[in-house]
């Protein structure tokens, strides 16, 4: 909710979208049934009017290609950071990402090779301003660039924050789902919390953010690569994509209105 009171959110648009995800559900159940998910046929099932349940589902195909196109951007991005830290073409012998020269220069590495290999067909000039908007790089002497950062994450007030703000809430709320609603065959997804057991100062917050930084970054990087060279081997066009969420959270307890600082670690 600070988020939807943040980008000025209404609260009709916000039951627009609790509508149109209740019906997004009940079509793909339909579907896993054998049964056409017809305008009508979900109208009568979720008791709106014929017309607002053709209008919410207009919009949702808007929102569908919009989304798509976010999400495209966010893992071609992601997609090129990883391949600047594991690909020897672009890495030093211990494993560094190269610093990349922004022109042709003798026989050093440029940016726009990497561009070329990781997003054929994209703009270098655009990727990098993407990537310098979000503090993944800098442009050392106007001639070459230097990775500082293996993961791409938006800055400022752009479409495809909210798209990643989506994507992983979703994500987690789905591994719940998962685990309360599968049958007996499915295998259980994991998920860990773990939290303070009772509130603590700031300045231990920054402690644990510290010390996040300093294990589980090398573990999710660790897991990157070992999800890259095994995948190839699994691919399945009909299957489904899978993936790892790690993250920090606070909480006011129940008790009082003292800060509390809690820490979670969930896929």
């Amino acid at each position: 909710m600070p988020v939807v009171l943040s980008y000025g959110v209404t609260p009709n648009d916000v039951g627009q979208v609790l509508k149109t995800l209740y019906l997004e559900t009940l079509s793909s159940r339909l579907r896993e049934q054998g049964r056409p998910p017809s305008a009508a046929r979900l109208a009568l099932m979720a008791g709106l009017p014929r017309g607002e349940v053709d209008a919410l589902l207009a919009r949702q195909a808007q929102r569908h290609q919009q989304r798509n196109r976010s999400t495209r951007k966010l893992d071609q991005l992601s997609g090129l950071l990883a391949m600047w830290h594991d690909d020897s073409r672009f890495g030093t012998p211990y494993g560094a990402p190269l610093d990349l020269s922004l022109q042709p220069e003798r026989n050093f590495k440029t940016f726009k090779e990497l561009v070329d290999a990781s997003v054929p067909g994209s703009d270098s000039s655009l990727v990098l301003d993407e990537l310098l908007a979000s503090g993944c790089v800098e442009v050392h002497a106007n001639k070459f660039v230097r990775c500082i950062s293996r993961t791409y994450v938006p800055s400022g007030v752009d479409v495809s924050r909210i798209a990643r703000l989506g994507r992983y809430v979703g994500a987690l709320n789905s591994n719940f789902a998962h685990n309360l609603l599968r049958k007996p065959d499915q295998p259980a997804y994991f998920e860990r919390v773990l939290t303070t057991v009772e509130p603590v100062a700031p300045s231990f917050r920054e402690r644990v953010l510290s010390h996040l930084h300093t294990t589980a970054l090398p573990f999710l990087e660790q897991m990157d690569r070992w999800l890259e060279a095994e995948e190839a081997d699994a691919s399945d066009p009909a299957g489904m994509r899978c993936g790892v969420c790690m993250f920090f959270f606070e909480e006011r307890p129940a008790s009082n209105n003292e800060n509390a600082v809690t820490i979670a670690n969930a896929s």
